[in-house]
């Protein structure tokens, strides 16, 4: 029986791992998507709706960290700023979808569970940033920034279901 466990556990950890893995790569690779400051699609964002969908909570909190960071690490972006905007951002965005996952599931689909992700990202490092720099002109630029957030989650949404729809058969079976 132990040993039926520790399998179990172990694939999780395979599966969270390869995970946080493509996160880091998504993170890497993504262009940005328009000439707007930090404009970017968020593809490594599909790793944590994924870890919340197949693992749970906690799980989907540890990849946005470990995703976060790791990926900040590897760019060479240790400066405050892009630091905590991104760990920020992710944190926040992976609570944020694991609120509505839990209270509003029966509510909202995968895309629009990842609509409020994108929203919450933007938000977090849009006040990470105002707080960093005391910057009063970037509430202009918070529309915007609450707008991109949107079309990104959505897109982001769609990958997502689209991908969990194709392996959950494999991860929850593990065949």
């Amino acid at each position: 029986m132990k040993s039926t466990r520790s399998h179990i556990k172990l694939k999780e950890l395979i599966y969270l791992s390869i995970l946080i893995a493509l996160g880091i790569v998504l993170n890497l690779i993504e262009p940005p998507i328009s000439p707007i400051p930090g404009s970017k699609l968020g593809l490594a964002n599909i790793v944590i709706l994924l870890a919340l969908l197949f693992f749970g909570e906690s799980e989907a909190i540890v990849v946005a960290l470990l995703r976060a960071i790791l990926s900040a690490f590897f760019k060479g972006m240790l400066h405050p700023i892009p630091l905590f905007t991104s760990v920020g951002g992710s944190i926040m965005a992976a609570i944020a979808m694991i609120l509505v996952y839990d209270l509003y599931r029966k509510h909202f689909s995968i895309v629009g569970i990842s609509i409020i992700g994108g929203i919450v990202n933007n938000l977090t490092q849009f006040f990470i940033v105002l707080y960093i720099t005391k910057n009063s002109a970037l509430w202009y630029y918070l529309p915007i920034l609450l707008f991109l957030g949107g079309i990104s989650g959505w897109a982001i949404g769609l990958i997502t279901k689209i991908l969990y729809n194709k392996t959950k058969a494999v991860v929850k079976n593990g065949s």
